[in-house]
């Protein structure tokens, strides 16, 4: 007998601060693929340029559920929508990027087909002036590849030694009731994280992002539905444009400022989801050989190199007998056999 699948209701998130030149593209990307019972909910984190007299525009002819709020940080404005969103699905949207045509009904049709999986994260096109930046971009985001299809859970590998298995904000959705738990987290997410000023010489950080509001969105939400236990799937039809612009300041930031922000922000924030749902960051080896069993790795062979080792290095700290740890060391070496 054929199986049927109820369609989800989307609900697209979109936060913005100051994009008001990207703006009415990134909208009329989202509003394009709609569908009945859908919604697109903007949130808007301060914004002093055009953006407030756009969304006011939109907002009246009641093209969206616009919500306004002082500036507080990419995290904070994403989390507002998540609170607000009601769809079955929660598709997130940065306002300088744009989906790519086809996108949401391609993820309807994963959500359909895989009902145990409860996120998914879409390969992006990237774009920018700056082609230097650009093709140093495309490299990152191929090393983060996956095969196509489902990666399983991750929890301990994001946890322990941050894997990121996500892409950038824009390239990423989820099921509702995985949106609310993120919603829960802690109020120190959305804290101010300052660096000293020899640290922003030394890696090349300018001044605005090191004082953003907390951790990237992006880092949040990738890492705390690992921690979770999602069960990830990794769409591998570009889905978003991610645009590199000369206001976009991480992606224009020194490789050693990326690699150093990213590096602190993981070390501050493992702790502080095993505390908010209380996971004990010492895994079992019989939980860490579960995982390793049944996860996809990534394509990049540098990277699965890595990751494996961390595995080995995790399973020396775990709970357990003797056996389980060796069972564990086991499934990492056939894992290293797969393709």
């Amino acid at each position: 007998m054929e199986m049927t699948y109820t369609v989800p209701s989307l609900s697209v998130v979109v936060n913005n601060y100051n994009y008001g030149q990207y703006l009415e593209q990134a909208l009329d990307s989202a509003l394009q693929q709609l569908r009945e019972g859908d919604e697109l909910i903007v949130v808007d984190d301060g914004s002093t340029d055009n953006s407030r007299a756009i969304l006011k525009q939109r907002e009246s002819d009641g093209s969206l559920v616009l919500i306004s709020q002082s500036n507080q940080g990419q995290m904070k404005a994403v989390r507002a929508g998540l609170a607000a969103a009601r769809g079955d699905v929660v598709v997130l949207l940065d306002s300088d990027d744009y989906f790519l045509e086809g996108y949401l009904d391609r993820l309807r049709e994963i959500y359909c087909q895989n009902p145990a999986v409860s996120y998914v994260f879409t390969k992006p096109s990237v774009s920018g002036e700056d082609h230097t930046m650009v093709e140093e971009t495309r490299d990152v985001l191929d090393r983060m590849a996956f095969p196509p299809g489902p990666i399983g859970s991750t929890r301990w590998a994001a946890l322990l030694f941050h894997e990121f298995v996500g892409v950038p904000t824009s390239g990423n959705s989820m099921r509702l009731s995985l949106a609310k738990h993120i919603v829960s987290l802690p109020e120190s997410i959305d804290r101010t994280i300052s660096l000293d000023i020899w640290r922003k010489r030394i890696f090349g950080i300018s001044a605005q992002e090191s004082r953003k509001h907390g951790f990237s969105a992006d880092g949040v939400i990738v890492t705390c539905s690992s921690a979770l236990g999602a069960l990830k799937y990794y769409n591998n039809w570009p889905g978003f444009m991610y645009r590199i612009h000369g206001t976009n300041k991480y992606a224009s930031m020194p490789r050693r400022g990326r690699w150093y922000l990213r590096s602190h922000r993981k070390r501050l924030l493992s702790p502080i989801l095993a505390g908010h749902f209380s996971i004990q960051l010492r895994p079992s080896a019989a939980e860490l050989c579960e995982e390793i069993v049944h996860r996809t790795w990534a394509i990049n062979s540098r990277r699965k190199m890595r990751i494996r080792i961390e595995y080995c290095l995790a399973t020396l700290k775990s709970r357990g007998p003797l056996r389980h740890k060796i069972a564990c060391f086991m499934a990492v070496l056939a894992s290293s056999k797969s393709p």
